[in-house]
Parts: C-alpha cells; structure tokens; sequence
C-alpha cells in the first residue's frame, strides 16, 4: 500500500543536524576551509549531500555556525577555569595547561604528529576565506580573555595571593600571549612538552616577581609537583 515516506521526528532531525556539525568540526580543525566537502561529511555520518544542505544550505552557513560554537566553547572554557571560585591562581594555570592538553591529544593521538588542534587558530589562519564572521568572533574571544583573566589577576591580589604592586595589564597580556602562542609550539615541535615547559617557567616567573615571600614557600609548579627550593 502506497504513502509518504515517514519524516524524522524533531529529535531525530536535530540528532543528525548536530552530528554533522560534530563532525564538520573535526575536519576544519584537521584540514582547514578548503580540505573538506560537504561529500566527505556525508561519505563520514553515512548520509547524502542533499541531507547536508537541507539542514545547514551552503557551506557559509555551516561554517558560520561553526565560528560561533568555537568561539563560545572557547569564551566558556576560559570563564571556567579562571573565575570558579576558591581555586588559587596558579591552579587555574594547571587547569589551563591540561585542557590544551585534552584538545592537543584528541586531535594528535600518534607521537609525533604536528596536526593542527585549536579551532581558534585555525580560524586565524583561514581569516582570509572566512572573512568578518572570524575576524568578529576572534575579536570577542580576545576580548573575552582580557576580561576574564584581568578578573583572576585582581582576585588573586584581593586574595593575597599576587603582591599588590603585581602588574595587572602586563600580567593579562602574558597570559593571554602565552595561549595563544601553544599551537604553533606544538607544531614546531611534534609534541606537548614544549608547552608544559613553559607553562612551568610562566608559573615560577610569576611566584618568583610577584607571589608574596609567605604564599611563595609552599608554591606548586603546573605539574602539581611542589616548587624545589633553594
């Protein structure tokens, strides 16, 4: 008996639609704007291009959507880390160094890989195809870790933790520079450990120039290994 073929319900449909973006996500971060189809998507998630655009149009608008999940996942991830409270300021660069590290390994599982890991410098690099979407959103993620971060530096001299002389801006733009800065260093190097390197050196400068004498004793390291004294 002849009818319609049935239509995805509303969870289904949104099921699909967020696994294409799921995986759409991991192909830009891996190959950049130009090294994926909407062919490759669906030959991945077993559907058809059809599908794809029926839920997303053009590849501009997936891409669009894209930008701003990478910059809200970004924005929401910094907040985290930076503002729960009772977590002492250099714990948070721990916390920090280990998320870089999750997103460097879920995209470099084999030693010695130099693929690219961070959707934000992915962005950057594409800046010239994507266009004012990437630029915007990049802006607002910079925007975002001045605030936050300059948020955790006055906290952390409230607390005691920084002395309060301890140079607000100058710190903020070390620590945000120093973000941004990982991925490359990963892709020189083909591996984590130049990073940890120097978030450990970042964290004895700052105990070092700006930790009061008492908070500096009982110091950790990013490693969570306690300070060597002298």
């Amino acid at each position: 008996m002849g009818g319609k073929a049935s239509q995805p319900s509303g969870n289904e449909a949104q099921s699909t639609r967020d696994r294409i973006k799921e995986v759409a996500a991991e192909f830009y971060v891996l190959r950049g704007h130009d090294g994926f189809s909407f062919g490759d998507i669906a030959t991945e998630i077993g559907t058809t291009r059809a599908n794809i655009h029926h839920h997303f149009g053009s590849k501009r608008q997936l891409m669009e959507e894209l930008i701003a999940d990478f910059a809200g996942n970004a924005e929401a991830r910094i907040t985290r880390f930076w503002t729960t409270p009772g977590v002492p300021f250099l714990d948070r660069l721990q916390l920090q160094l280990d998320d870089l590290r999750r997103f460097y390994e879920h995209f470099n599982a084999e030693k010695g890989a130099r693929n690219m890991w961070s959707p934000l410098s992915r962005l950057r690099h594409d800046l010239p195809v994507l266009g004012a979407a990437a630029e915007q959103a990049l802006e607002h993620v910079n925007r975002v870790y001045d605030q936050i971060l300059r948020q955790a530096v006055d906290e952390a001299i409230a607390a005691g933790e920084l002395a309060p002389d301890t140079p607000r801006g100058k710190l903020v733009h070390l620590l945000r520079i120093t973000l941004m800065s990982c991925p490359p260093m990963t892709q020189d190097t083909g591996g984590f450990e130049e990073v940890a390197k120097t978030f450990d050196a970042l964290a004895i400068a700052i105990r070092t120039a700006w930790q009061p004498t008492e908070k500096r004793a009982n110091g950790k390291r990013p490693n969570g290994k306690a300070a060597r004294r002298r």
